[in-house]
């Protein structure tokens, strides 16, 4: 009985932990974060983002440190050429981030959807980021997701970021 107990007690913990539900494209996207991710202001996203390509959606944490971009980009992209889009995109990435060291460049499952997965550590201005990114197909464009964490915030947040990410749901056009 102390094990039931002590199995819903934590089952119960786990929902509150990841009760925020976040949306695009009128709800047919969506993913669950806990409480602590809010949105970032304009500012803020500028000066993550300085190269103004930032994701229209960025949620983090208070100190900044830990963020989730998000966003449908407007460049072609097929589930069918995954592939091969993965392998550009890294030989690019390889060319333009400074100091890129690759953890993981390798397609995944999400929830029945076919991603690219890249996770790599880059330089910032002052600290070593590690970067989670996903990208697929959606309806004919790519859909982007952006986990980022400096370093010495990232061991708080990497068990986070993959429940997150197994929380991604779908919804396209038939």
């Amino acid at each position: 009985m102390k094990k039931l107990i002590f199995v819903v007690t934590l089952l119960v913990l786990n929902i509150q932990l990841f009760a925020k539900t976040h949306t695009l494209d009128e709800g047919k996207i969506s993913f669950e974060t806990g409480d602590e991710f809010q949105p970032f202001s304009k500012e803020i996203i500028d000066l993550k983002y300085p190269s103004k390509r930032a994701p229209k959606y960025v949620i983090g944490t208070k100190s900044t440190k830990t963020s989730i971009g998000f966003d449908i980009k407007d460049n072609q992209i097929e589930e069918i050429n995954l592939e091969d889009a993965r392998k550009a995109m890294s030989e690019t990435f390889s060319k333009i981030i400074p100091g890129i060291n690759w953890i993981k460049n390798e397609l995944i499952v999400v929830n029945n959807k076919k991603f690219i997965l890249f996770n790599f550590l880059s330089n910032a201005i002052d600290t070593k980021i590690n970067n989670t990114m996903l990208v697929t197909n959606y309806n004919g464009k790519m859909l982007l997701f952006n986990f980022n964490s400096t370093i010495d915030e990232y061991p708080k947040y990497n068990k986070t970021f993959d429940q997150i990410i197994e929380s991604i749901k779908i919804e396209e056009k038939q």
